[in-house]
């Protein structure tokens, strides 16, 4: 699978690791992340591993707020980009292509290294089948926003073996080299993607340890936000979805969310219909008898049953939006193929 014209991820040569601390680069990627950045960049200088073993690098898409000369006051290799359409994959690429080390650690500039995890990561690798291992995301502050809420309990993965991960993992670079990098046409969901395209065939797997690995601060403090996070999460599941048939939870949240909203929009309209509220009262019955029982379930998780209840409510707001985006993709690629069967004629 290519990636967009203008970044190279041709194999570059990378150093051998070594018995107890293999070099490792660090790729942190960012756009105006102001004083994110410094605390990201910070985070790196304070991590738990011996300092001539770490390459940082810092690659900047167009940032207007200096993040360029802070990097480089802070010890990174800075690459600055300018891709077409800006995105985390093209940054990534970019980072892969400049990296001198066998094994790569992704990190996003909004987010804190933890001390410990690159000796815990550089030990869960020790396995040679395992060729991305990641640990635990969580939220900076939790309670500054009810979507910052949602987003710390949405960064839980399950230890063990996983599908995929997320923007931040640590890699055995020669296999995303192979992979051919990260796909750039994909505006979310280059991550699963990524794992699918490395794992189809060849016995490699994808692990998430029981181990902080960062802190993340979304800083999301208004709905426009969370309607666009959810919107692109939906493109991606759509995406994917398409490309990726063995990401079967990926394949099943395709049709799920759709029907959510077809069977809410029946309700509405019988009741509108009918003249009387027992449809809308029936289905809105049925969402509340759903949130209680996956309260039950995170429960234990979220710490209590308010607080698991207010998360399980995220799964049934979210759903518009990401329908939303999931239709967008449809359409989108219905004109493009009626497009291009109208250009052969």
């Amino acid at each position: 699978m290519a990636v967009s014209p203008g970044v190279c991820v041709d194999h570059v040569p990378v150093h051998p690791m070594s018995f107890e601390f293999p070099p490792i680069t660090i790729v942190v990627i960012g756009r105006n992340e102001g004083e994110r950045l410094v605390r990201c960049l910070e985070s790196v200088q304070r991590v738990d591993y011996p300092e001539d073993r770490i390459e940082l690098i810092y690659v900047d898409t167009d940032s207007t707020d200096g993040s360029c000369a802070v990097a480089e006051r802070l010890g990174a290799k800075v690459i600055a980009i300018r891709p077409e359409r800006p995105c985390a994959a093209a940054a990534r690429n970019a980072g892969l292509a400049a990296a001198s080390h066998e094994l790569i650690q992704f990190l996003d500039g909004d987010t804190i290294l933890d001390p410990a995890w690159l000796k815990a990561g550089v030990a869960a690798l020790e396995d040679p089948s395992i060729v991305c291992v990641f640990g635990r995301v969580e939220e900076v502050d939790p309670t500054a926003s009810i979507y910052n809420f949602w987003a710390h309990h949405d960064w839980y993965v399950p230890p063990g073996l996983a599908d995929y991960c997320g923007g931040i993992a640590l890699f055995r670079a020669e296999v995303v080299h192979k992979a051919n990098g990260y796909d750039e046409s994909l505006i979310a969901g280059e991550e699963p993607d990524l794992c699918y395209r490395i794992r189809q065939g060849q016995g490699l797997h994808v692990l998430c340890v029981d181990k902080p690995m960062v802190l993340h601060d979304i800083n999301m403090t208004g709905f426009g936000q969370y309607w666009r996070r959810c919107k692109r999460t939906g493109r991606g599941y759509a995406e994917v979805a398409h490309r990726c048939p063995g990401l079967q939870r990926w394949r099943r949240m395709r049709w799920r969310n759709p029907c959510h909203i077809v069977v809410a929009g029946v309700a509405v309209g019988l009741s509108i219909g009918l003249s009387s509220f027992w449809p809308v009262g029936l289905w809105l019955s049925l969402i509340t008898l759903a949130i209680a029982r996956n309260a039950l379930r995170f429960r234990r998780r979220v710490g209590s049953l308010a607080g698991a209840a207010l998360y399980s409510l995220h799964h049934y707001v979210a759903k518009l939006p990401i329908t939303v985006g999931q239709c967008d993709f449809w359409l989108r690629t219905v004109l493009s193929s009626r497009c291009r069967r109208l250009s052969k004629q």
